[in-house]
């Protein structure tokens, strides 16, 4: 795998970033719900390009609100200082429905209601569906976003970070 370059631009959109760790897929979600498996295919797709050593959460290792704290732990404990790209499924307002987000981490969780610190040195969200700020609407969202939907969303952002990676 070629992380150089995504370091390198990793540290043109941070600005400046000093990214000499290695860098960790940390995709969450689960295959259970539709709207949420986003991550777990995203990570799937990385795995098959890729490779598995830098990659957490596919469709067969979820990671969700259950193991996520674990699957942190056993990264920091393979890595030292690893850098974590987390990628994950989130709810937004309409205009935002098929948008990516960048930022610093993701906070996991919010849009059901749970409470996890932030996740990640980099995060990338992908809006699946509409957040109507209610735990119970939200999961309802999600259970009801159609496969196509998630699938080309996943295709989308996995051949964006693919073009990172190979540039």
């Amino acid at each position: 795998m070629e992380e150089e370059d995504f370091k390198h631009y990793i540290k043109w959109i941070k600005g400046g970033l000093d990214v000499d760790s290695k860098v960790i897929f940390f995709c969450i979600g689960t295959d259970r719900v539709i709207g949420d498996s986003l991550g777990p295919i995203i990570g799937s797709l990385l795995i098959d390009k890729f490779g598995s050593e830098v990659v957490y959460g596919d469709l067969f290792n979820n990671v969700t609100y259950e193991n996520i704290i674990s699957t942190l732990d056993k990264i920091n404990t393979k890595y030292e200082n690893p850098y974590i790209v987390a990628i994950d499924a989130a709810l937004s307002s309409s205009e935002n429905i098929g948008k990516i987000f960048v930022d610093d981490g993701i906070n996991f969780g919010d849009s059901l209601g749970k409470n996890v610190d932030k996740v990640g040195d980099l995060g990338v969200k992908v809006v699946v569906g509409k957040d109507y700020n209610n735990p119970n609407l939200n999961f309802n969202v999600l259970q009801n976003i159609p496969l196509s939907k998630i699938l080309k969303l996943s295709k989308k952002t996995f051949e964006g970070i693919s073009l990172i990676m190979n540039k």
